[in-house]
């Protein structure tokens, strides 16, 4: 006995050996385990991109009704504007406050309509045909951009 003989011997004993040879059920279930994790991670994609449009949502109809409350006060600032004024022998100052405090209100109202209307469009249309992951970027750019449309409301309401 050689020992060349026995390193040969060695050899064709591991070819049938499941470490030598991959077997074809080991081969088959490595390659549904990468199916099954391929479904489970498309899976998990879609679940975050329907959370993420139901957040696109309620923001967006948010924002529309605060726009939409903003158009109503901007129309009753005209009507303040309009038809309504400080009686001819007011104080100078009472004047300039009021049509300040009315001008104030008209502005920040128009300005927090433009807002919403802008946020609308850019928003809806960057999360509809944007490219993957924009819905998430639509809803981040919409929920930074939101405290500026609640601030113009809220001074266009209290200086009506």
């Amino acid at each position: 006995r050689s020992p060349l003989g026995a390193a040969r011997r060695r050899e064709l004993a591991n070819r049938g050996s499941p470490r030598a040879r991959p077997s074809w059920r080991r081969l088959q279930a490595a390659t549904m385990l990468a199916a099954d994790k391929s479904v489970l991670e498309a899976t998990i994609r879609q679940s975050a991109t329907s959370l993420k449009e139901k957040e696109f949502l309620l923001h967006h109809e948010n924002l529309m009704t605060v726009g939409t409350q903003a158009a109503v006060l901007a129309g009753f600032t005209v009507t303040a504007l309009i038809e309504f004024g400080p009686p001819e022998h007011a104080n100078r100052f009472l004047k300039f406050c009021y049509y300040n405090m009315v001008m104030l209100s008209l502005s920040a109202n128009i300005l927090c309509v433009v807002k919403t209307t802008c946020l609308s469009v850019v928003g809806t249309g960057l999360a509809m045909r944007g490219p993957e992951g924009s819905v998430a970027r639509a809803v981040d750019g919409i929920f930074k951009l939101r405290q500026n449309v609640f601030l113009l409301f809220g001074v266009g309401m209290m200086s009506l």
